[in-house]
């Protein structure tokens, strides 16, 4: 497929720039919720590896998501706004794009659309974690016809089985459901310069070091204070602090000396000594290497600014994880790493030193390493078995 102008500069196309065009299979991805996009985005992607031909369409409900050709990584990603439910809009719509495969959410489901999709071939799937409470409030006198817009999806994916059982009482065959769980939202491992972390390695040896990550002004206090009450028991502990933002790495570390304490600045090429109790961490892109050579991170922006990096980052390289009460940026990763005891809350700098010095134990920031890694990387297994399903669906599509 050549490339427009819109491809090659990473934008997505739009619907006046291209129709089915006659090249590969086209999966059209309607309104995922933004809570659901990474694991659409990570879904895409390894239905692309099977199929490196396929297109994409993702349609909004209000305006276009801007988020597909980024999130994704793949060219040739279309957007336009659905149309509205009347059938002649309808019929000109699928006549533009003529989908193989299309995914849904429970949040919008054109029943129009839909059902003229089907009529034509397409292959219809849904993913629902929770079903709309407009649908609750509609079961008692709109249960059939509900009941009969499911029945035309190929497969109906339940990511818990509270909603698998909602949908079984609409009166869908246990065939039609799939109880799937969580997608998976692709791996958070950030990389790092292999040569860099051995040679760090070497210089930290075999000492106990702890990551404070993206900290803001307003949280350095605290950090310091939990460094300072932690080594009166672990002499030898080294922190990893990487200020936000990066540029007042300098300034900090002239008052951290100032205070007394040895300090080593990343900035200035730098490395920690034996003697070295703080080292500054300011330089960009490096946060997948300090992950690795700590196996404690305190996550910044969590005590102060409701902001912080994706805990999934720290999961996914195997971090035990201490973060505050602000967790607003990343609800639901903190959500999930909670519930598998794989993090540990804090409320101000007192709270850090003890929770801290508990998690420093070898067999305490095992235990909860290993329980985050298991959360940032499972769903792998229910985004392989929906991309599955799918490939089925085109291969039937194709030998007819």
């Amino acid at each position: 497929m050549t490339a427009n102008r819109a491809e090659r500069d990473g934008a997505p196309e739009k619907a006046s720039d291209k129709a089915s065009d006659g090249g590969g299979p086209l999966l059209w991805l309607h309104n995922p919720p933004p809570d659901e996009r990474a694991a659409a985005a990570e879904l895409i992607r390894e239905l692309a590896l099977e199929r490196p031909d396929l297109r994409v369409l993702v349609t909004g409900r209000d305006a276009l998501p801007g988020w597909p050709a980024h999130a994704t990584g793949l060219s040739g990603v279309s957007v336009d706004l659905v149309p509205s439910d009347g059938h002649r809009a309808s019929l000109a719509f699928l006549d533009r794009w003529r989908p193989e495969l299309a995914l849904f959410y429970p949040d919008h489901l054109p029943s129009t659309l839909i059902s003229l999709a089907d009529t034509r071939g397409t292959a219809l799937f849904l993913i629902s974690r929770d079903l709309p409470r407009s649908w609750r409030s509609r079961w008692r006198v709109g249960i059939a016809g509900t009941g009969r817009l499911l029945r035309r999806f190929d497969r109906i994916f339940a990511q818990t089985p509270g909603t698998a059982g909602e949908l079984r009482a609409l009166g869908l065959p246990r065939w039609q459901i799939s109880p799937c769980g969580p997608l998976s939202e692709g791996s958070a491992a950030l990389s790092c310069s292999e040569a860099e972390r051995e040679a760090l390695a070497e210089v930290i040896g075999g000492r106990p070091a702890w990551l404070a990550a993206a900290t803001r002004p307003e949280e350095d206090a605290a950090v310091i204070a939990a460094h300072a009450w932690t080594t009166r028991h672990a002499h030898r502990l080294l922190l990893i602090l990487c200020p936000e933002p990066f540029g007042r790495g300098r300034a900090l570390a002239a008052r951290l000396r100032a205070d007394g304490w040895d300090v080593a600045l990343r900035s200035d090429d730098e490395e920690p000594s034996t003697e070295t109790q703080i080292y500054v961490a300011d330089t960009e892109d490096e946060f997948g290497l300090w992950l690795r050579l700590a196996p404690v991170c305190f996550i910044g922006g969590t005590l102060a600014a409701n902001a912080g990096p994706d805990p999934y980052r720290a999961a996914a390289l195997g971090s035990a994880i201490l973060h505050g009460p602000a967790t607003g940026a990343h609800p639901e990763h903190y959500r999930r790493l909670s519930n598998a005891l794989a993090t540990r809350t804090v409320q101000d700098g007192p709270s850090l030193s003890e929770v801290l010095a508990d998690v420093l134990a070898p067999d305490r920031a095992a235990a909860m390493a290993r329980a985050a890694w298991e959360v940032s990387t499972q769903g792998t297994m229910a985004t392989e078995r929906v991309v599955r399903r799918m490939i089925e669906a085109l291969d039937m599509k194709e030998t007819v």
